[in-house]
């Protein structure tokens, strides 16, 4: 059983990645034909070539890296040991898989209607500085201290008593005035 949900896992990666293979060729390659070529009049050496390098060279890195998680092991009889990571998954596969999305967008976009799509590109580091301080810097910086918990803990401790005392001489007067 196991043996089977890992070879599904295999060629559902090996079709995952081959499409994505594609789209990404097709992106590049089509960007570079009409934009760097057929429209090269409308192109600037300092903007457009290190964009159109940094959005072919970021969606490239996470192919590969999608490929590596997701490559199958064999053992030396050519049986399938794992099917590989799998590539549907959450985590830092989806985060590539968007990131590839988003350079594919902008590749293509930019080669069809303007310049000024390349401002999609900014949503990568924009989420990653926002992931980067919610989920690191901001529980760091935030996490009392030992000392700290312990007098949260001791000031709570006594509001609670407080709170109660406050509830029992409101049943008491509530009982005096019946």
């Amino acid at each position: 059983m196991a043996k089977g949900n890992a070879k599904k896992r295999a060629e559902d990666n090996v079709a995952r990645l081959s499409a994505l293979r594609r789209v990404i060729l097709f992106a590049v390659g089509a960007h570079f034909l009409v934009r760097l070529v057929v429209y090269r009049g409308t192109t600037t050496w300092w903007t457009h070539w290190p964009l159109f390098a940094f959005a072919a060279c970021a969606s490239w890195f996470c192919y590969a890296s999608l490929r590596n998680v997701g490559a199958p092991t064999w053992d030396a009889s050519g049986a399938l040991v794992d099917g590989g990571g799998d590539l549907t998954l959450g985590g830092m596969s989806s985060y590539y898989h968007d990131i590839i999305y988003i350079s594919v967008f902008c590749l293509v976009a930019t080669a069809l209607v303007s310049d000024w799509i390349w401002l999609a590109l900014l949503s990568i580091p924009a989420f990653a500085t926002y992931k980067l301080w919610a989920d690191l810097i901001l529980p760091w910086v935030f996490t009392p201290t030992a000392d700290e918990a312990e007098a949260n803990a001791r000031m709570n401790e006594t509001k609670e008593q407080k709170k109660k005392r406050e509830r029992q001489e409101r049943r008491a007067e509530n009982r005096r005035r019946r």
